[in-house]
């Protein structure tokens, strides 16, 4: 797959949990770290990775701060693949110093880019290639001729490559909270990358699949079971949602489409709920164009609302069933401000 990604393909899926209460715990500590990473923002990153404990952390929190280390450039250069290595494996070399500076500088971002297109311009032998309008096609077409299924484009605030071998489709149909829709899945597997906030947040984190119009894209590496909440509720409910809304409203901008696949994802969990709320608490923005950080904070703010709960009430607390339909009224008042759809043969409104 080739061509330029929004905002509507970022799907954070894994473990990120709340980072509100006092005094923090190392998973509290730990899941602030990555959601700094997803945000971009090395220099908070770097802060809350010199305030984790210096001894006495869990193994798996011992890893994941080796690895951010590594990933952030506090222990020297990133390896780079043999010179003799596929193109691919080079490219995506590129890619990576890449993330890192960008996310190392938000300030010079716009030079990070420069940077990698002269680098990508230089392993194609094509150094007129200076800035990413015009090599990112080219990369991409060089990836799919060694036989690799690439994505570019940006997620949330980055450039994005991701690589993979295999992909399978199939017809589903999905319930969502405001009813049922069809669309075709295709299941993605044999990854070399699995994109940029995978790979800064350590696989702690990251895409989970991506909607476009000719179905649900599911990144299968991420996720333990394509039969279980996490996938039904978290990734499909979530991605249908948005390709339902973009048949419904054509050119929603990004946060306000993941606004109300946030809400369908509350108004349908059950034992993903917990995790859910925390994702969404350690991740927030005000940046419109960082469409999950934003969506997360103007759901989060709409639900205490609706419950008539205070500014930073723990929606942990909230009953299930009452969190539930909060999320749901909430899905339906936005749909009630919205015109009638625009495709009425398969919108389910």
């Amino acid at each position: 797959m080739r061509g330029a990604t929004t905002a509507l393909i970022l799907l954070a899926v894994l473990t990120t949990t709340s980072a509100t209460a006092s005094p923090q715990t190392p998973e509290q500590q730990v899941s602030e770290v990555a959601g700094a990473l997803l945000q971009a923002d090395g220099p908070r990153a770097r802060r809350l990775l010199a305030a984790l404990p210096s001894e006495g952390l869990e193994p798996k929190f011992e890893t994941f701060r080796a690895c951010a280390v590594e990933r952030l450039n506090l222990t020297g250069a990133l390896p780079a693949p043999p010179a003799d290595a596929p193109f691919a494996l080079q490219a995506l070399h590129a890619y990576r110093l890449y993330w890192r500076e960008a996310i190392d500088r938000p300030d010079a971002r716009d030079q990070a880019e420069i940077a990698l297109a002269k680098r990508l311009g230089a392993l194609l032998g094509r150094p007129e290639l200076d800035d990413m309008l015009k090599a990112e096609g080219p990369t991409l077409e060089r990836i799919e001729a060694e036989g690799w299924h690439p994505l570019g484009g940006r997620t949330g605030r980055l450039l994005e490559l991701m690589l993979w071998r295999e992909q399978d489709a199939r017809e589903v149909s999905v319930a969502l909270p405001e009813g049922s829709y069809s669309t075709t899945l295709i299941l993605l597997d044999g990854f070399e990358s699995q994109g940029w906030s995978n790979w800064i947040t350590c696989d702690r984190t990251g895409t989970g699949g991506w909607a476009k119009p000719e179905g649900l894209y599911a990144i299968v590496p991420a996720y333990a079971s394509l039969d279980d909440e996490n996938f039904r509720v978290n990734f499909l409910a979530h991605e249908t949602q948005h390709f339902a809304d973009n048949a419904a409203w054509p050119g929603l901008p990004g946060w306000q489409l993941e606004f109300r696949a946030k809400l369908a994802e509350l108004a349908l969990a059950d034992t993903t709920r917990e995790r859910i709320l925390g994702r969404f608490e350690s991740n927030q923005g005000d940046d419109p164009a960082d469409a999950h950080s934003h969506a997360n904070r103007r759901v989060l703010t709409a639900l205490r609302r609706r419950l008539d709960l205070p500014a930073d009430a723990d929606l942990k607390t909230v009953a299930p069933d009452a969190l539930r339909a909060a999320a749901l009224a909430e899905l339906r008042a936005d749909t009630a401000d919205r015109p009638e759809p625009a495709n009425r043969i398969r919108a389910p409104y």
